[in-house]
């Protein structure tokens, strides 16, 4: 029941050895010990089960055609890039693509492969949730959340998709294991000497380094760790952690400007970041307001909306926010704050002041219109855990009735899980199955068909020499293998006669228009128009100017058309 009162530092194991079970006392009454003894009687099972499933439902989910967000094959298109070109990846952080290149470098762009790499991330990132929390939780806590990561239909999903969020799990799990594994070291140490530890210092300091090159929020999980020191008055440790980081940076920065001739790794992001609209730069920058009012509105889409979505209790196609939701969500990470400090749970504590940091520095940096799932989807692992713990830990002096709301809540959200998954599974089965016998087509709503099938005709039946402007030119690149393909993601201007001289300039003698809905599953008109109004000025002005090539379907068609200089 309540934890020992002796000080965390005498409790944990000599040297670098994990932490000691946790083990609650009156073992004789509580509903939590029983549930406590009865799972860690089956853990053995459990784990098999969880990681069994966790591969079984990544196969079922495998996504083989590319994703239409363009992130996936974004991440491929950089990494062939750096391969073939020289060009390092600066953009959404170059860790992921850097990785991939390795393999492309080697085999060429073999998309299934690829994909399997994130399968192997998702997996891995699970065994060192695994053996960062197994005996550091109580069973009643962790057992549960083991599960619920391993059906989790999100985190599934992106286990075949080659956007980052699979790295970036697996490279948080490590993280956290080797932050802890530093910290009982530091704990077990009767004298504080560098020269005993400044290799731990230096493991631990390389994967928040590494994370920090996986996607740019991954450079706040320096300020969280060191904080977590701050707050036990371990500034020593807090100074030894930051020099650790300090040393790969600045190795880092010297090899990429030495060798490598790179400056400014994510100065382009940065800025697109410090944009009102990343696609409409013409509305300027945040200000002060703007930013306060871009965290209030990402806080209410992913705390009230996203986070229950990806765990089972929403629908994915709904669309409201609460306010008050956000309200009691932020409420019930102030008290596991208090109930880690309270029970001097240092992981509870350490996953909670990381956690927060991540999501705060998500919510300032991601735009309110992007709004996708996997902003928070990649720390529903730790939400979970930090939830169960504080209302197990709250409640372990309770009646059994009272102790039975946290069984009841993990058997609803077990459910919910499972019902997800179930239903996303039944959903992908056909379009996989189709998929793998070469119809790589199945499967996207008919804006999308239209738009991968007329990029291959665009490979196969332009001249040598065109280049075709295009809103989505890494999805054309993948599915075709051509570089013709030049992306514009902006409108550049309204001028007709400026819009020309960008396209001469740029080399481009053909553009694709193509009605990508704006909303994916909702074929309303509202489409993607950015190219549609960089060249209606032209139409309008110059209508000699353009010539339509090709049309490719009728519903949701798309057009290519040759410009005359």
């Amino acid at each position: 029941m309540a934890q020992p009162k002796k000080n965390i530092k005498k409790s944990v194991n000599k040297g670098s050895k994990p932490a000691q079970a946790y083990s609650p006392k009156k073992a004789e009454t509580s509903l939590f010990t029983g549930l406590d003894n009865w799972l860690n009687s089956k853990s053995s099972g459990i784990t098999i089960a969880a990681f069994s499933i966790c591969i079984l439902f990544s196969l079922l989910l495998f996504q083989a055609r590319m994703d239409t967000g363009g992130d996936d094959s974004g991440y491929i298109l950089r990494a062939y890039d750096f391969v073939h070109k020289g060009v390092f990846p600066s953009y959404q952080g170059p860790l992921y693509p850097l990785v991939l290149s390795l393999f492309i470098s080697m085999f060429g762009i073999k998309i299934i492969m690829l994909k399997f790499i994130s399968v192997a991330f998702v997996f891995f990132a699970l065994f060192f949730i695994y053996k960062t929390f197994k005996e550091r939780l109580p069973a009643l806590v962790f057992y549960p959340v083991l599960l619920l990561t391993a059906i989790n239909a999100y985190i599934l999903s992106f286990a075949s998709l080659t956007y980052s969020e699979a790295c970036f799990m697996f490279l948080q799990s490590l993280v956290l294991f080797y932050f802890f594994k530093l910290n009982d070291k530091l704990s077990s140490l009767e004298k504080f000497t560098l020269k005993d530890t400044y290799a731990d210092f230096l493991l631990a300091a390389l994967f928040v380094f590494l994370l920090s090159l996986s996607r740019s929020v991954g450079l706040f999980a320096l300020p969280a760790l060191l904080l977590f020191f701050l707050v036990r008055r371990e500034f020593k440790y807090a100074g030894c952690f930051l020099g650790a980081f300090v040393v790969f940076y600045a190795l880092t920065e010297f090899i990429k400007k030495v060798f490598l001739h790179v400056t400014a790794v994510w100065g382009a992001e940065r800025s697109a970041l410090m944009l009102k609209d990343q696609y409409n730069p013409s509305l300027g920058y945040e200000n002060a307001a703007g930013f306060a009012a871009r965290f209030k509105g990402n806080a209410n889409l992913f705390l009230s909306k996203r986070f229950f979505q990806v765990i089972g209790l929403r629908s994915p196609d709904s669309t409201d926010v609460y306010p008050f939701l956000t309200f009691i969500f932020v409420v019930v990470c102030l008290f596991v704050l208090y109930r880690a400090i309270k029970s001097k749970n240092y992981y509870i504590l350490g996953i909670t002041l990381y956690t927060g940091s991540m999501l705060a520095a998500t919510f300032l940096a991601v735009q309110t219109s992007i709004d996708q799932p996997r902003f928070v989807m990649v720390y529903v692992p730790l939400l979970l855990l930090m939830f169960l713990f504080a209302f197990y830990d709250s409640l372990k002096k309770s009646s059994w009735v009272g102790q039975s709301f946290v069984m009841l809540t993990v058997i609803i959200l077990l459910i919910a899980g499972s019902v997800s998954l179930i239903k996303r599974t039944s959903e992908n089965m056909t379009v996989l199955s189709k998929n793998m016998k070469g119809d790589m087509t199945y499967g996207f709503t008919p804006d999308w068909a239209n738009y991968i099938n007329m990029s291959k005709w665009c490979a196969d039946n332009l001249p040598d020499g065109a280049k075709v402007a295009t809103r989505k030119a890494e999805v054309s690149f993948i599915y075709t293998d051509k570089e013709i393909f030049f992306p514009v993601y902006k409108v550049t201007s309204a001028n007709a006669d400026s819009n020309l001289d960008f396209f001469k300039k740029n080399k481009v003698n053909y553009v694709m228009l193509a009605s990508l809905r704006a909303n994916a599953k909702v074929p309303d008109g509202n489409i993607i128009t950015t190219l549609w109004r960089i060249m209606q000025p032209i139409a309008e002005k110059y209508p000699k100017k353009l010539r339509l090539v090709h049309q490719e379907g009728t519903a949701e068609p798309a057009y290519v058309y040759q410009i005359i200089y």
